[in-house]
């Protein structure tokens, strides 16, 4: 008889659960709750300050110990005081190039109204410039720099995840790079999560003041609600890689890769 392997994304699916997208929803809550707290601190004096400082700390702290503390649980590790400290510090560095790369292309971005009037759209013939508009040609670079902005994401992802959450951290990493399921989630998931938010959140029923306030709440949850899903499903892709690969340490060698899909055979008994 055949048993088929499942895939990565299988695998990521089956990682997938509602607990998973409650507890990542009530994390940011309680970061965004004391990213408000601390906004509201006073700095008027020195013990201001401190609690400021402190504060801020807190934050960080309770961010990086609680997508540590998810992290490591979809990828079958330990959560002890050590791996979850050392799963904190290294997301906050990761933030460091992620905000660096964002800078970058920040910079760069700020002539994107010259390259679309003064260049690109005086490059066609008049006769293609009611497709290729002002309009449309801004858009498409605003695009292209949001998918070198999430492409940079998922380089950092990919080797900040699997430092702390994997066994062997470095065949994880190749493994997560390599993973063609990874880079289709990684484009697909922020473009998608992108639209979905901003056609819920443009979307009004016109049918008075009430029912348009409830109407934004619903639909304020319900964006919530779906780049929530979106960013565990990416998490349990790269923790189905780490699982993938960790695997391979424990159990005999010749064992396909799931992400080839591909059949093995069963002995009879």
């Amino acid at each position: 008889m055949t048993a088929r392997i499942p895939s990565i994304l299988e695998r990521a699916l089956s990682l997938l659960s509602i607990r998973l997208v409650l507890q990542q929803l009530a994390l940011a809550l309680i970061v965004f709750a004391l990213y408000a707290l601390w906004l509201h601190v006073p700095d008027a004096n020195f013990l201001d300050v401190i609690a400021t400082a402190l504060l801020a700390i807190l934050t960080l702290a309770v961010a990086g110990t609680g997508e540590s503390a998810l992290i490591l649980h979809l990828s079958g590790q330990a959560r002890n005081p050590w791996k979850l400290l050392r799963g904190t510090l290294l997301l906050l560095a990761g933030a460091v190039p992620w905000l660096g790369w964002n800078a970058l292309l920040a910079h760069f971005r700020g002539d994107d109204f010259t390259r679309a009037a003064g260049y690109v759209n005086s490059r066609f013939p008049h006769v293609l410039r009611y497709f290729f508009t002002f309009d449309h040609i801004l858009r498409w670079i605003g695009w292209a720099w949001s998918i070198l902005q999430w492409i940079g994401t998922a380089v950092i992802a990919a080797f900040i995840i699997p430092s702390f959450a994997a066994v062997r951290p470095l065949a994880a990493i190749v493994s997560t790079l390599r993973s063609v399921a990874w880079w289709i989630a990684a484009l697909l998931g922020p473009i998608t999560a992108t639209f979905l938010t901003a056609t819920l959140m443009q979307w009004t029923p016109g049918h008075g003041l009430r029912v348009e306030m409830l109407s934004l709440i619903l639909r304020l949850s319900a964006a919530v609600l779906i780049d929530t899903a979106i960013l565990c499903f990416l998490l349990a892709i790269v923790a189905a890689r780490i699982r993938q690969s960790d695997a391979l340490y424990t159990t005999p060698a010749g064992i396909p890769d799931p992400d080839d899909n591909q059949l093995r055979t069963a002995g009879n008994p």
